[in-house]
């Protein structure tokens, strides 16, 4: 289990919903539709599937899935919009509310994605490469692994250690009315082991005015191209390409994104 033992999004299922309303670009999706051209219809397991922003699209191309994620409030948003679905597509998805750092994954699937900054909700580095080393165990010989995320290189970003700024996101008015605001604000960092730990809140405002808030503390670890491309490599995957968008442009330093495309030797 990470050392995160909130997930946010199950405080109250309003906060699944703001995700699902904001978290809607499909510009990684129209990236691994096309890197999958050509190729037959595939086996695939999405860790950290969320409401199913990728999975839906996939499954409609005629891919079966399996999506886990630890929310049960992201689940069942996802749900909801498969019932939506021809029926021939919401056979070939399956769903499973599972925390992704505390048991193995299955096995036997032709693409794994760890997509949508998924590191980003991990707290460690060890918890990071542990997602790697599960999705190699989860990928036959020759199946593929896509992994996308925003990096970091070297020490912390200088941003991340300011501990005067409150960072308001993933806030909002959902269709019954209520608001949601969230907020984000550094209170420890470790510059060299590239760490920080938020005070994170929630406010929670119902259309009568009543307002529940909740709080908790999050970690994360902004991971760097260096360390994905060193997990994938020892885990036995053979890097087919950099990105450093979901344009297909090459990788730089300057890049904001880190997308890996690799198959499993």
């Amino acid at each position: 289990m990470s050392i995160n033992q909130h997930n946010l999004y199950d405080f109250d299922i309003h906060i699944a919903e703001i995700y699902d309303i904001q978290e809607n670009d499909a510009q990684d999706v129209e990236l691994l539709q096309k890197l999958l051209q050509g190729k037959p219809t595939l086996n695939i397991l999405e860790p950290f599937c969320g409401t199913g922003r990728m999975l839906i699209p996939l499954a409609l191309d005629g891919h079966s899935i399996l999506g886990i994620d630890q929310s049960s409030s992201m689940l069942q948003f996802a749900k909801k919009k498969i019932k939506e679905l021809p029926e021939d597509a919401q056979k070939r998805i399956q769903l499973k509310c599972a925390d992704v750092t505390a048991e193995n994954w299955p096995t036997g699937y032709d693409l794994v994605i760890l997509g949508f900054n998924c590191f980003y909700e991990l707290a460690t580095a060890e918890e990071q490469e542990f997602c790697i080393a599960q999705a190699a165990r989860a990928c036959k010989p020759g199946g593929y692994i896509y992994v996308d995320n925003d990096h970091m290189e070297g020490d912390l970003d200088a941003a991340w250690q300011d501990m005067n700024h409150k960072y308001v996101y993933l806030s909002g008015i959902c269709k019954d009315g209520y608001q949601v605001k969230n907020t984000r604000e550094t209170i420890w960092f470790d510059i060299k082991q590239r760490l920080a730990r938020f005070d994170r809140r929630y406010q929670i405002t119902a259309p009568d005015g009543a307002i529940t808030e909740y709080q908790f503390t999050q970690q994360k670890h902004p991971v760097s191209k260096v360390e994905v491309q060193t997990w994938l490599e020892k885990h036995g995957f053979e890097i087919l390409a950099v990105y450093g968008d979901h344009s297909e442009n090459p990788y730089t330093q300057n890049s904001l994104k880190a997308i890996f495309w690799a198959r499993k030797r």
